[in-house]
This record gives C-alpha cells, structure tokens and sequence, in this order.
C-alpha cells in the first residue's frame, strides 16, 4: 500500500517541481505550529488497554518528554466489509461522525481532548478524506459520491487498496458533507486541526475551500501527507518531507554524501513558497509497518544521530510512539500490536534532552540555516542555525568509523567559546575547530 502510494507520489512531485512557488509566499502558521513537536500516537498499541483512557493516564509522561501537539491515527469505526487482517486497517473509515470502539465513547474522546488542553497541549486526528470503507453508509446511500467504472461499479483507488473504495470530489454534495464534517470535530468537540492522509489524492481547491472553513472557527494546525510545494499557499502548514528522509537514510547505508543534505535545502528553495515548514522524521507509521523500526535500519547509535539531525534541521520535527524506548517493534496496522515500554530508558532521557535542547533555543526552531565546511564532507555534515545572539553549531558524522573533521567556521566564530548543549560543558574552539566524532556520533553546540 505504502510503496504504491509512493509511486504515484514521485510522479506527482516530480510533475509540480516543473512549476516553482519560490517568488510566492507560505501560509501564515501560528506560533504553536513551527516551534511544535509532533507525536503520532496509535491507539491499538499505544498502551495494553489500546484506548484512550491508556492515552490520557500518559499525558503527564508525554509532556516531560516535551511534545507540544498529539497527532492520533484514526479514531473512527472501521469497516467489516473486505477488511484486512484481524482488526482491519484504521485508514477504513466506516462513519466519519463516529468512534471506533475499540478506543472507547465519544465522551471518552471529548475527556481526552480536555485532559491534552489542561497539559498545555495540541491534538489532531487523521483525515481519511480520499477514502472510505465498503460498508460506510454513504457508499449505499450516496453512490454518486464515488469513483465508479464503466460497469457503474464503485471502485478502490488503488487495485491493491481492496478494503477502500475512492470517493469522487467532482460532487459538491460531497464536498459540502466533507466540510460539514471536518467543521464538527473542530468547533464541536474541540480538536486542533488535522493529519490529511494521501492528501495529494484530494483535489487542492477542496482542501483550499475546507482549511478557509475551518480558519473561521478557531485557529488549527493542517499537515499534508504529501510534498506538493503549492499545499503550503493556502490549505496546509506543514507537508511531510520525504525527500529528508529518504536522503538522510541513504546517507546513512553511505550511498549518498553528507552534504547532499545542504543540496536538498538549496533544490526545494527554488521550489517551494518562501517560508514552507516541512515535517522531519525518522519514523512514522507507515515506515515503521512496511519496512522496519529506525533502531533496526540504523542500529541504535544511528537511530540517535537521525534523531538528532531531525530536530536541528530546518523543519518540524515528528517522533512516532516506541521511539521514545528505542523500540524495535514493527506494528502493524490490521492487527493488535503492543509497544514494549520496558525498554531503552537511555532513549527516553535522550529524546527528553533533545527536545529541551530545540525548546530552549530559537534558532533551532525557526533560526536561519548555513552550511559549515568540512574536510569530510563525503561523511561529516556541519551547519550553523542562528536567529539574533541565539547561535548553534551542529555536527553529524554518517561513517561507521570515528571521523575527525576540521571545520571552516566563519571569521566572527573563530574566536568564540562553546557550549555542549548536552553536557552543558564549555568546549575549547581548537577542539570545535578540529572536531573528533565517534561512528555515528554527533555533537551540538551553542556559541557562547
């Protein structure tokens, strides 16, 4: 399911990237959204219970942690008709109004959402909006809601998505009901804006027209799964940034250079509207379901310095549940999974270190980025963040063997001190200068 989507995605974006955004301007986000840190949760196997009272007695552990907004898979019933697997997928969206019982009531959603506000937090749910499961009731009342063949039979919008089948937004009935529908969780129950999957299977327009609806309410959070540089105008805030991932995993299988990174920053800037937050990960749930956890693909040294990078690159950063522990779990998404939470505790003081790290420092979260030269650039990536007096050096090495990189800094750093933000220790500018990393190690400072 994934890689097929991905295809079509490639196509997709390799199709947009002939048009360039770069003299147009992003949407204007609220504060909350570009200094967030997202975590995806997944009901079923987010705790033993694999409801949202097992979500809500956690939030207190969440917020040490610090995450800022919640992102939950879907919530909804999930459809019996051509399910896959035990449980079916929660992407089968069988009533768009309803809760899946599995989670609990809608009254056991509604003290959720209250309990993630009283933490200072955000949540949001995701959207199936270009899909729904056979046995929703508007494939048997509103037929002419949805794509159909020559036969007049509705069909999936994929082959091998078979539990689904494709809705059709050239209906405006549909796009009203849509809308009316996405209005309700917001301004009635109370959510903070939404997860849209496949969202580049939606027509732009309608979500264009739905984020405009939902701007009257109150003020939300859309993130895009897709990369199309024009999502970032009017409809979403944030859109996923595959081509990082996909970048930075290829760097670390050392098939590709290091600073390849910088590349990347420099081809979607004449791409993308000025001002676009792209979501960094080195997980979700798709790539944790189909391929494998980051502990595996990485090793676990790998799975930190990926961590680290997302958090310190341009971006707003995602970390998806069982990260935290260093899972190495695969959860499926037709079936009852349970994280292990008895693992890595090193992994939870780390992601708590990381994150207290981007919070405390501005330039991390929304600084101005420069690449730092260095002797290894094959292997050892460096880069400046800066926002005011607020200055952060970070240093990656992707090699499986201790690397030691003499950096170029420029001339007005050249006779600072640093900080390691985290030791806390100050660090000589020799050393920073000529700088040894571990295999796979990274170091992050602040100038001081």
């Amino acid at each position: 399911m994934k890689k097929l989507f991905c295809c079509i995605l490639a196509f997709s974006c390799y199709v947009q990237a002939q048009v360039s955004y770069s003299g147009e301007t992003a949407r204007r986000s609220e504060p909350w959204v570009k200094d967030g840190i997202i975590y995806e949760i997944y009901p079923r196997a987010f705790s033993k219970e694999g409801n949202f009272a097992g979500i809500e007695k956690r939030l207190p552990e969440l917020k040490k942690l610090g995450v800022t907004i919640l992102w939950l898979m879907p919530i909804h019933p999930i459809g019996i008709e051509k399910r896959k697997g035990t449980l079916g997928s929660s992407y089968s969206v069988k009533d768009y109004y309803g809760i899946n019982p599995e989670y609990g009531t809608l009254n056991d959603f509604k003290t959720l959402v209250h309990a993630v506000h009283n933490q200072g937090m955000k949540i949001i749910i995701d959207m199936v909006a270009n899909h729904t499961a056979w046995d929703n009731e508007m494939a048997k009342n509103h037929t002419r809601w949805y794509t159909r063949n020559e036969l007049g039979m509705i069909v999936p919008p994929i082959a091998d998505w078979s539990d689904v089948a494709d809705l059709d937004y050239e209906n405006p009935e549909l796009r009203r009901y849509m809308i009316d529908m996405l209005k309700y969780w917001v301004r009635d129950i109370g959510i903070d804006g939404y997860r849209c999957d496949v969202a580049e299977m939606v027509p732009i327009d309608f979500w264009n027209e739905a984020r405009a609806a939902l701007d009257s309410i109150k003020p939300i959070i859309m993130l895009a799964e897709g990369q199309l540089p024009e999502e970032h105008l009017k409809a979403f805030d944030l859109t996923y940034s595959w081509n990082f991932y996909n970048r930075m995993s290829e760097i670390i299988k050392g098939t590709r250079h290091a600073s390849s990174l910088d590349s990347l920053l420099k081809e979607e800037a004449v791409q993308f509207p000025k001002g676009s937050l792209r979501m960094l990960f080195s997980s979700n749930h798709d790539e944790n379901a189909w391929d494998n956890s980051d502990v595996v693909k990485y090793g676990k040294e790998g799975a930190k310095l990926a961590a680290v990078l997302v958090s310190t690159y341009p971006g707003v950063p995602l970390l998806y549940n069982g990260q935290e522990v260093g899972s190495d779990q695969k959860l499926g998404l037709f079936d009852k999974f349970e994280i292990n939470w008895n693992q890595g505790k090193d992994f939870f003081e780390f992601y708590t270190k990381l994150f207290a790290i981007r919070k405390q420092h501005p330039a991390l979260e929304e600084g101005t980025y420069a690449i730092v030269k260095n002797n290894h650039p094959e292997k050892v990536y460096t880069f400046l963040r800066k926002k005011g007096n607020d200055v952060v050096l970070a240093a990656f090495n992707f090699a499986s063997g201790e690397r030691t990189a003499e950096l170029i800094l420029p001339k007005n750093l050249q006779k600072k001190k640093f900080i390691n933000l985290f030791t806390g220790k100050k660090v000589d500018r020799k050393n920073v200068q000529k700088l040894a990393l571990p295999a796979h190690g990274y170091r992050v400072f602040v100038v001081e």
